[in-house]
C-alpha cells in the first residue's frame, strides 16, 4: 500500500473498518530478519499502525485516539459515497 490508499480490514473487535494510509514509515525487519511494511493509517478518528508482512496484514496499535483530520475524513466519505453509487448502479436503481 502507499500513501492515500483506502482499504478495508477487520478490527480486533470484529468490526469491518475502512481506513486510509497516511504514510509508510518504511521497511522494518522482524526478529528473524524477515521484512515487513509499517504503515500509519487513519479511520474512525484514530491514527494507528498497520503492518504488511509476507502475505499477512495486521492491525498494530493506536497512536492517537480522538483526532480529526478533515482531509482524510473527506477522502473516506467520498470513497463511501462511491461504493454506494456502484451498489445502486449494480442493483438497477
Amino acid at each position: 500500500m502507499k500513501k492515500n490508499d483506502i482499504f478495508t480490514f477487520t478490527a480486533p473487535n470484529g468490526v469491518e473498518v475502512t481506513a486510509v494510509v497516511v504514510g509508510t514509515t518504511g521497511v522494518q525487519d522482524d526478529y528473524f530478519g524477515r521484512q515487513f511494511l509499517d504503515h500509519v493509517c487513519y479511520a474512525q478518528n484514530r491514527l494507528f499502525t498497520y503492518y504488511e508482512w509476507i502475505d499477512k496484514k495486521m492491525y498494530g496499535e493506536i497512536l492517537v485516539d480522538y483526532c480529526i483530520l478533515p482531509d482524510y475524513d473527506a477522502m473516506l466519505e467520498s470513497y463511501s459515497d462511491h461504493l454506494v453509487t456502484l451498489a445502486e448502479e449494480q442493483s438497477g436503481m
